[in-house]
């Protein structure tokens, strides 16, 4: 929980929380970019063989054009009109954290984010309390203490056109947007930094 990761921060409606962002472009029926198939799906309840092709060549292949693709296009404004549109949505329910989502899912496609936009990210991260360990989901605000360092330096290290992702070559259950992202989370995911074989648990 609380980490970066392709399931974003790890939280328990993280993914929810994205697929709620509409991100619309051009016309037709099927005109949202659904900017979370980005996001890897690392869902342990999907099929062992759908497990499986995530690992893959192939799979790498599309996601990297997923990738390009969302960025190109929200490159073109759209991007600058995302943070508009959520931005003036803050006083909601978790719209603080969504905003962050939404910056999130800019830096995993490596999209120009203007600087106003990347101060106020700070801003919004820096005003949750990020806490460790166990905390009772009714309780939760937002991503854990991992998770939060591990976006500041995200925003520290940010380069756009360069989409944010990197794996723990140790377990490869745990991703980081890039190096600084790992190094900062290293202390946290040590202790649990084990294999899917090693941890055998069950997702229910």
């Amino acid at each position: 929980m609380g980490r970066w990761g392709y399931r974003v921060f790890e939280g328990d409606n993280d993914i929810d929380v994205a697929c709620a962002i509409k991100c619309p472009y051009g016309t037709g029926k099927d005109n949202d970019l659904r900017l979370v198939r980005m996001v890897n799906q690392t869902d342990m309840m999907a099929p062992p063989e759908v497990r499986e092709f995530y690992k893959t060549s192939e799979y790498r292949e599309e996601l990297d054009a997923i990738i390009m693709s969302t960025r190109e296009k929200l490159d073109t404004g759209l991007g600058d009109q995302l943070f508009t549109t959520y931005r003036a949505l803050e006083h909601e329910d978790q719209g603080k954290y969504r905003v962050i989502i939404v910056g999130a899912l800019m830096m995993r496609a490596g999209a120009r984010i203007q600087q106003a936009d990347l101060d106020h990210l700070r801003e919004l991260a820096e005003g949750f309390a990020g806490r460790h360990g166990y905390v009772s989901p009714i309780a939760e605000d937002g991503f854990r203490h991992v998770g939060k360092v591990q976006f500041l330096a995200a925003l520290d290290h940010y380069e756009a056109g360069t989409p944010r992702d990197f794996g723990e070559p140790s377990c490869f259950q745990a991703w980081f947007c890039n190096v600084e992202c790992q190094k900062a989370a290293w202390k946290s995911h040590k202790p649990v930094c084990k294999t899917l074989e090693q941890c055998r648990f069950v997702n229910v």
